[in-house]
């Protein structure tokens, strides 16, 4: 077992309009694509998102051309499997992406959605020696409902061609894997139809590394695509008999750099505290990106402020661009990156509501009933429950603090908590 996994290189992009982003992301794929044919990878899953835009340019195809016919070159051998993930779909008036074209000039194998024999998703597979390759292109809001058919397609495979080492590539979000919840994520316990199926579930779509109970990978784009991703490791699987090991190659350097303006009176004090503020980044490599966030109360007019004199001081690192945020915001609600570093989504938002809580000495004492309450709430909105039944839920919370009723003592009227289930088993 020799393989590499990777995901989400977004061939094309033009991040800040920069000829060098576009470059540094063509860089990312030839660098996975180099460390294969070092290794002697047998084949490389790409699991959606090769390219940035559905529609793309002869340069960002000639990046893809160039880059995997060295591969071709150097060791034809390893094979490229791939999925379209939601950038690489075709427009329905071209009726062919640009992943089909790769396809057809044998650059790649691309697995695509073919009955074979009624078998509706899973009929168009790769078998090697010892591994059965499955795939699927990213499917939106049908994912969850075609799970089920996508383990029974593939337990029936298996089932006629004998077991081997399963791998399906897919393209979606797991839930609370990302700090905000985005649609068409997909709860771990509806994955577990393809847990006695599939020995590796190789995900694509969210740009950050993530694995889950042993048997799902997610490993990532390597360039940073969006600064909401600041912090996030991020790289490509490398897959051996020895087991599963993330290759972090180098990229970009991104540095956010935080200063918070609620002391600062006047224009000339946020110079000034800019100024001490950027002495101590004494590690920022030139060519970085850098993002200036000022945030915290602001005591004077917005536009008072000099943004370009600010931007000049930052030159002075001479970064490939910088750019100056400003979020007129409480410092206390404003949580460090270093502070939710690995933590998960429903680990934040009890960060983020216990410290809310402790603010107001009246609550302390009830914080933990509080927070359950709070984030019981929060699922019931999401999941698109109806405002009486919320409203339900609070009031008893509320009638709880009330009487110092104890969770061990927790009579709640089955109603609110009934619907919520009923209702998720629908989504």
């Amino acid at each position: 077992m020799n393989f590499i996994h990777a995901s989400d290189f977004h061939l094309g992009y033009y991040q800040y309009g920069l000829e060098e982003r576009f470059r540094d992301y063509a860089r990312s794929f030839l660098s996975v694509i180099e460390y294969a044919i070092d290794h002697k990878a047998e084949f490389i899953l790409i699991s959606g998102d090769l390219f940035h835009k559905r529609n793309i340019n002869a340069p960002t195809y000639e990046q893809a051309y160039k880059v995997l016919s060295l591969l071709k070159e150097k060791s034809p051998r390893t094979g490229v499997y791939a999925i379209e993930g939601n950038h690489d779909l075709a427009y329905h008036q071209d009726g062919k992406s640009w992943l089909e074209v790769l396809n057809s000039q044998g650059l790649l194998r691309l697995i695509r959605l073919k009955n074979d024999r009624g078998v509706e998703l899973m009929g168009d597979h790769v078998e090697l020696d010892n591994v059965r390759i499955f795939g699927v292109r990213y499917l939106g809001s049908a994912t969850a409902s075609a799970i089920p058919l996508i383990s029974e397609e593939i337990r029936k495979i298996n089932s006629e061609h004998g077991e081997k080492y399963s791998i399906l590539m897919m393209h979606f979000g797991m839930s609370g894997q990302i700090k905000q919840e985005a649609p068409g994520e997909i709860p771990y316990n509806s994955l577990l139809l393809l847990k006695d199926v599939v020995n590796y579930l190789a995900l694509g779509h969210y740009h950050m590394n993530y694995e889950v109970d042993g048997w799902i990978f997610n490993p990532g784009s390597i360039e940073m695509i969006a600064m909401n991703e600041y912090g996030l490791q991020k790289g490509f699987y490398h897959v051996t008999d020895s087991g599963v090991k993330l290759v972090t190659p180098a990229a970009r350097p991104v540095r956010r750099i935080k200063f918070d303006m609620s002391a600062v009176q006047t224009p000339d004090e946020l110079y000034t505290g800019i100024g001490s503020r950027l002495e101590n980044e004494r590690t920022v490599q030139p060519g970085s990106i850098i993002e200036l966030l000022l945030y915290g109360e602001m005591n004077f007019p917005k536009s008072d402020v000099n943004l370009e004199r600010i931007k000049g001081m930052l030159e002075e690192f001479k970064p490939l661009y910088s750019e100056i945020k400003i979020i007129k915001s409480s410092a206390q609600y404003m949580l460090n990156e270093g502070d939710v570093r690995g933590l998960t989504r429903e680990q934040i938002e009890q960060r983020v509501f216990s410290d809310r809580i402790k603010l107001d000495g009246r609550y302390r004492d009830h914080a933990d009933e509080i927070i359950k309450t709070m984030i019981e709430v929060k699922k019931m909105g999401t999941a698109g429950i109806e405002a009486n039944d919320i409203l339900k839920e609070l009031r008893w919370g509320f009638e709880k603090l009330k009487s110092g009723v104890s969770d061990k003592d927790d009579k709640k009227p089955p109603q609110p908590r009934q619907t919520l289930l009923s209702k998720m088993e629908e989504m």
